[in-house]
């Protein structure tokens, strides 16, 4: 009944062709017929059965429709080579249904719900070359039959089904070329589970729960090129690599840990392989080809890929060395009556001193390895010199925040509450206080030396540029100490500095709230803004990212980039224009006297209502904190 409105499947060369060779074929209206050989029934044909039509037709696709299939469905096709039955609602495969195709070579019955497959129910299919049973929910295959049944067979696709193999071994299948087993419930293959497959050239079982593999699975398989092992629990160690002989391997999705890449990195046939991370690749330099091809930052060939980058480090190392050398300068040949400020500002200038020199070595290195950088890329981030150079930029960004930190407390117990008795701290009590702050800061820095034994694996494994940022995935080796120093230490100082300066910006407010002047031209104001403002723009982005990324979202290696190169150096850069460059003092010694007029005049009047609005509360404190 569903067929009851037919129509001629017509050539379209000549009307003259047709009559002369009377070869009638017969379709449902909503099907599509070319060429007298190609039936093509979509989702609007709403088939519930295998459409009759005649012996010309070589190729059958229906997709989306919501078909049952009987045994005697195909008996009309006995000259099909290509069917295909995709996103049907399928559940089962009567026995017998392909008995009368013979001449099939391509079968496809992908994205379906048959849940198992009789045996003998590829008696008909000794022409089938090509096998597509993905996406169904099959929990076993009759193996043991594809030798006689499927003899040509040579692409077999099992993927996203259910299968388990168990000791399912398959039988020589001679011409078969690729085995697809991804994304299935594989926990364990048979050693001997492949040892049929002789002319085999790849083989996929990413996805599956394989907990082990034994070291002579593949060893019968000696034209294999292609192993793809990616999202399994495996550990890829050095027996089972030593067996292959392929020239792709993907091993997406499996632990840094898990790998044995010593191994790798002398497989002498490997042209190819494919990693979950970029930092992988540079474990094993002698691969021609690697995947990912980039971090954002470095590339297979550079340290630093973009040109953007390389300038930046450049840019942002000549600011931070010329700014802090300038502050040691001025405040160690000037004297200056306030010892103690001094003895602060040298060492907040020194620490910020020691990220220039980082970002200094580090766009020397990307020059010295320009173009080359995958031949040397192990012997770096496996160095001491990694180390040293990750122990710096560390021991500089965490000295710098605590002093900081120090900073704002006492500016706050000086100016903000001056009546409870706090008085200027001594000398020896800075000079100890600081001493304590370098030794936490390099301490900090050293700590994963000790914790790790092997500091490359904490410095040097993921990023060229050996700083501990682990924001690439969220449970790295150290992710613990990471989070420790970053969410933990720097977080809670991040909170103690913006918390200070805006306490002490509303008691300055509330000091001067009698005075004519508004709040906005008040200079305390802008200055406590741009230093909360600059430690909030260096820090809030990265220990934001460190949180995002313990929520399983994956941080874009463009943001990687610039937190390292920009970001994470731009305190250092700006602390000496906050701390030194903006004091009076130091713009009266070092600017010429022209700019000291123009300054002056602007500061006068300013200057005497700052100390009309404080002198008479404590002259010392504000003479203190400008």
């Amino acid at each position: 009944k569903s067929y009851s409105n037919l129509l001629l499947c017509i050539p379209t060369n000549s009307l003259r062709k047709f009559f002369f060779r009377l070869e009638v074929t017969t379709y449902p209206e909503a099907c599509t017929c070319w060429q007298r050989t190609l039936l093509y029934c979509g989702p609007n044909s709403k088939l519930t059965h295998i459409p009759m039509s005649g012996e010309k037709i070589t190729n059958l696709i229906i997709m989306q429709n919501n078909l049952t299939l009987q045994r005697n469905a195909f008996s009309s096709y006995k000259n099909l080579r290509r069917l295909k039955l995709k996103y049907n609602n399928l559940t089962d495969i009567p026995l017998g249904l392909f008995d009368r195709l013979q001449a099939l070579e391509r079968l496809d019955i992908r994205h379906n719900s048959i849940d198992q497959l009789p045996k003998g129910i590829f008696r008909g299919l000794q022409a089938v070359q090509w096998l597509f049973l993905s996406s169904n929910r099959l929990k076993h295959m009759p193996i043991d039959e594809m030798a006689v049944e499927l003899p040509l067979l040579e692409w077999l696709v099992l993927s996203d089904n259910l299968l388990t193999l168990d000791n399912d071994r398959f039988p020589r299948l001679n011409l078969l070329l690729e085995l697809n087993l991804n994304y299935n419930l594989i926990t364990y293959i048979h050693p001997k589970a492949f040892y049929g497959l002789r002319n085999i050239r790849d083989i996929r079982l990413v996805g599956n729960p394989l907990k082990y593999l034994s070291s002579h699975t593949f060893l019968a398989n000696q034209y294999l090129e292609a192993l793809s092992l990616g999202y399994t629990p495996l550990q890829i160690h050095g027996s089972f690599l030593r067996q292959l002989n392929v020239s792709y391997l993907n091993l997406t999705g499996i632990p840094f840990g898990s790998i044995d890449f010593e191994t790798i990195n002398v497989m002498t046939n490997l042209k190819y392989i494919i990693y979950d991370r970029f930092y992988y690749c540079s474990m094993t330099p002698n691969v021609r080809m690697c995947r990912p091809i980039s971090d954002g930052l470095s590339t297979f060939r550079d340290l630093l890929s973009k040109p953007v980058l390389r300038y930046s480090v450049w840019i942002m190392a000549f600011i931070t060395l010329t700014g802090n050398i300038m502050v040691l300068w001025g405040r160690f040949i000037y004297r200056d009556e306030n010892v103690t400020l001094a003895m602060v500002i040298r060492n907040l200038a020194f620490a910020d001193l020691l990220m220039g020199f980082y970002l200094l070595t580090i766009g020397i290195l990307d020059y010295s390895y320009r173009d080359e950088y995958h031949r040397v890329a192990l012997d770096w981030i496996t160095s001491w010199q990694c180390v040293a150079v990750g122990i710096l930029a560390v021991s500089s960004s965490e000295v710098s925040l605590l002093i900081l930190a120090f900073m704002s407390l006492e500016r706050f117990l000086l100016i903000a509450d001056p009546f409870r008795g706090h008085h200027s701290i001594s000398s020896k009590t800075i000079f100890i206080t600081l001493i304590i702050i370098w030794i936490m800061g390099a301490s900090l820095a050293v700590a994963p030396v000790i914790l790790w034994q092997s500091s490359t694996k904490y410095y040097g494994t993921y990023s060229g540029i050996c700083f501990p940022l682990h924001i690439q995935e969220p449970y790295p080796l150290g992710w613990q100490y990471s989070a420790f120093l970053f969410l933990g230490i720097n977080l809670s100082l991040l909170l103690i500095i913006t918390l200070l300066y805006t306490a002490l910006l509303v008691s300055i407010w509330r000091t001067r709230k009698a005075t004519p002047l508004p709040l906005l031209e008040c200079e305390f104001a802008v200055k406590f803004f741009f230093i909360v403002l600059a430690d909030i723009l260096c820090w809030a982005p990265i220990i934001a990212m460190k949180i995002w990324v313990f929520f399983n979202y994956s941080i874009s290696n463009d943001i990687y980039a610039w937190l390292v190169v920009f970001v994470l150096p731009l305190n250092s850069a700006i602390n000496p224009l906050l701390y030194t460059f903006t004091t009076p003092k130091y713009r009266n010694r070092i600017l010429p006297q022209d700019w000291k007029k123009i300054i002056s005049r602007r500061r006068e009047k300013s200057s005497r209502d700052i100390n009309t609005a404080m002198g008479s509360s404590n002259p010392g404190s504000a003479q203190k904190f400008t």
